[in-house]
């Protein structure tokens, strides 16, 4: 009876350590299928792109930023994901680029970049880009599982960020370009030589405003011995709400409407022994389109023609004794020219 009694007491000891064993083999595979399925994924990232026409586009940028990380997946339209905005910019001295986005604790993270090519830029801003993805993903590797039962830890404070100007981000995120320059044309209504002084202000919507002072001047037979001087000054507001680049090659249409003053004079001569001027006031409104080429910054060259409808169209002014129409305001009028110039901003 003691011999049986031993024998039952060993075979239980084998059958709990069999147990036991199987037991941890199983939380074995259970804590290592955790950490499979614990594993980070791909992190979403959306990519807010601006840049000049002469720059590398978005697809170069992507792909920059896909070869120096594993990390970037371009999110989907409706995604929640993290946004990093790249803004390039003509420079002095080249181009200048920045990256801004929110780190992990919310704050906002702005860094800058300088350099003569766009493309070696744009290539800095995909590695600050990808270098920012992947120390997130090795912050969150690198913390230790918290023990159980234990307190959180005390936050630290989160340092300030450095004051900024407000005004700069809308004025770099609004305007494109600040250009100015000469124009040299040819047309009605003095059929005559065209000079003109003008500016422009593009913005990354895609609208320009255009400002551009000019005055042309002719001299015409009216009949034997008589003559007259025409001049024309005016200030000519553009409105282009559309610009389609190709390149270097871009073309803009333009609504203009011009103000300003049309004079004519009598030239003294023997059969006009008493010569007389009139002014009256200019005013046309009309359509514009303009061939832009922006060969190398900072520099531009624009081919541009008008058809204009003259607010005092059928005006005429006259010669006396005899009677004679000297120059007649057409309804119709139009000018072809180019212009030249640098860009400033």
């Amino acid at each position: 009876m003691l011999w049986c009694g031993r024998g039952l007491s060993q075979a239980a000891r084998v059958q709990r350590r069999w147990l036991n064993s199987v037991s941890a083999a199983i939380g074995i595979a259970a804590s290592y299928s955790s950490m499979a399925d614990a594993a980070p994924g791909d992190d979403a990232v959306r990519i807010q792109y601006n840049a000049p026409a002469t720059c590398p586009d978005l697809a170069y940028f992507t792909a920059q930023l896909r070869a120096r990380t594993e990390r970037a997946r371009i999110a989907e339209a409706n995604e929640l994901a993290r946004t990093f905005e790249i803004d390039i910019i003509s420079a002095d001295q080249g181009y200048s680029g920045q990256v801004e986005f929110l780190d992990d604790a919310g704050a906002k993270v702005n860094r800058r970049v300088q350099g003569e090519q766009c493309d070696a830029v744009v290539s800095s801003l995909a590695l600050i880009t990808a270098l920012a993805l992947d120390a997130t993903v090795h912050e969150q590797d690198s913390e230790p599982a918290p023990a159980a039962l234990a307190p959180p830890p005390t936050p630290e404070p989160i340092p300030a960020a450095p004051p900024r100007t407000e005004h700069s981000p809308v004025k770099r995120r609004a305007l494109r370009a600040v250009r100015a320059g000469l124009q040299v044309g040819y047309g009605s209504p003095t059929s005559a030589p065209r000079l003109g002084l003008l500016g422009e202000v593009e913005f990354r919507s895609g609208l320009s405003l255009r400002l551009t002072a000019h005055y042309s001047w002719h001299e015409l037979d009216v009949d034997a011995g008589r003559s007259a001087n025409l001049r024309l000054l005016g200030f000519e507001t553009g409105v282009c709400p559309w610009r389609f680049d190709w390149g270097v090659v871009g073309v803009t249409p333009c609504a203009a409407f011009d103000l300003g003053a049309l004079r004519a004079a009598g030239v003294p001569s023997a059969e006009l022994t008493s010569a007389s001027d009139e002014t009256i006031w200019w005013a046309s409104v009309g359509g514009q389109l303009a061939l832009v080429f922006r060969p190398a910054p900072p520099f531009w060259l624009e081919l541009r023609g008008a058809v204009e409808f003259p607010l005092r169209a059928g005006y005429r002014f006259t010669f006396k004794n005899p009677d004679q129409t000297a120059y007649e305001v057409p309804y119709v009028s139009g000018w072809g020219g180019i212009s030249a110039g640098v860009r400033f901003w």
